[in-house]
């Protein structure tokens, strides 16, 4: 009886469980549709600026008393279609619910969203309208897999000279099956994930990337020239998309491992790791350390594969021995007890939140397993 619940809950739990995600879609306009979409974000800024001066003048910044305010106008004198004018008053009613003292200015090439009425996909190509009428183009897109999953808006981007949607899919959660182990994932800067089955990510390729980067961004600045700002607008960003290519591979790789394995998955809460009182050298490099960014691709990743992911305070995971769950002494990467166990610090931490994520999944078990906490 047990085993024919399972089964309906497993057929039924795709079905009603689903992940919203954001899909980065790179268009490939010709000459002449190019011209075409810079026109289009140019208009659509454009009107978004005069119905923020009306929003601002009126004190109106309710989406749907603004529509009453504007829409006819705005449909009157500009030559945006009757949706992309719906999404305009949109655009400009959300930058007002962040701060409504402050009026609202928008750049001629700023983004514009779109939704199903506008835009649409089919046959690799992708349909948007503009001032010229529907453009239709091809696309690229790194995970085509979830174009099926299309559903809400999109934004259409204009940066570094390329067009870009990001659109919305609602991709539906594997079943997440009931698990007896966990692999522990300790983070860090000279490790970025150290994990109780043996994997590892060493970070100081990382770290003297960064290191480099840093001395690069300092000289540039020195310099406080024109060409200067020109250039380190131009290099902006390099290091990020290198830290998130990197993040992505960790956890794309402790997800497969935990799928293959059969096992969950035990990360730390780090919340409040920064407001440590440290030396300039040490917060400069956790300033730098994007550990929330890995915790949240584990976390989604995790829900795609339908592994467990359990999430433990880190107090003391770092401290105790995972052989007598006794407090020892830690010493940069040696761990050693007065138990006599000594090892590399990273891969006791691992250990010791596998046995946490057990002791969580299953409280019976808490008392064999408990490590001590002083």
């Amino acid at each position: 009886m047990l085993d024919i619940l399972k089964i309906y809950f497993k057929k039924n739990a795709v079905k009603n469980f689903e992940m919203k995600l954001t899909l980065k879609i790179k268009l490939l306009p010709n000459a002449t549709q190019r011209v075409s979409l810079l026109n289009t974000l140019k208009e659509a800024n454009t009107q978004c600026n005069v119905i923020s001066n009306v929003a601002w003048e009126k004190k109106v910044f309710n989406q749907f008393k603004l529509h009453k305010e504007c829409y006819c106008n705005i449909r009157e004198t500009s030559k945006l279609s009757a949706q992309l004018v719906v999404r305009c008053i949109s655009k400009v009613s959300d930058a007002y619910k962040i701060d409504k003292k402050v009026k609202r200015l928008f750049n001629d090439y700023g983004a514009i969203a779109y939704d199903s009425r506008i835009l649409s996909y089919k046959n690799n190509q992708v349909s948007i309208w503009s001032l010229d009428g529907r453009l239709k183009m091809p696309f690229k897109c790194h995970n085509e897999k979830y174009i099926p999953y299309i559903k809400g808006e999109a934004d259409l981007v204009f940066k570094n000279d390329k067009f870009f949607l990001f659109q919305t899919v609602e991709i539906p959660e594997e079943y997440i099956d009931d698990v007896e182990d966990f692999i522990g994932i300790d983070f860090g800067i000279n490790k970025l994930a150290c994990a109780s089955n043996g994997y590892e990510y060493d970070g100081k390729q990382l770290k003297k990337y960064k290191d480099k980067k840093r001395k690069v961004r300092a000289s540039i600045q020195a310099k406080n020239t024109r060409s200067s700002h020109r250039l380190l607008k131009r290099l902006s960003g390099r290091e990020n998309r290198h830290n998130t290519i990197i993040n992505h591979t960790i956890s794309k790789k402790l997800v497969n491992l935990a799928k293959q394995e059969n096992k969950g998955l035990v990360i730390e809460d780090l919340k409040g790791v920064r407001k440590a009182k440290t030396n300039k050298t040490t917060r400069t490099l956790v300033a730098n350390w994007s550990f929330y960014q890995l915790r949240q691709m584990l976390e989604y990743k995790a829900k795609l594969q339908g592994v467990k992911l359990i999430v433990v305070s880190a107090k003391y995971s770092s401290k105790s021995c995972n052989v007598c769950n006794k407090i020892g002494v830690r010493n940069g990467a040696k761990f050693s007890c007065s138990c006599g166990f000594e090892g590399c610090s990273d891969f006791n931490a691992s250990k010791v939140l596998s046995k946490l994520g057990v002791c969580v999944n299953n409280p019976d078990k808490s008392a064999e397993l408990l490590v001590c906490a002083i």
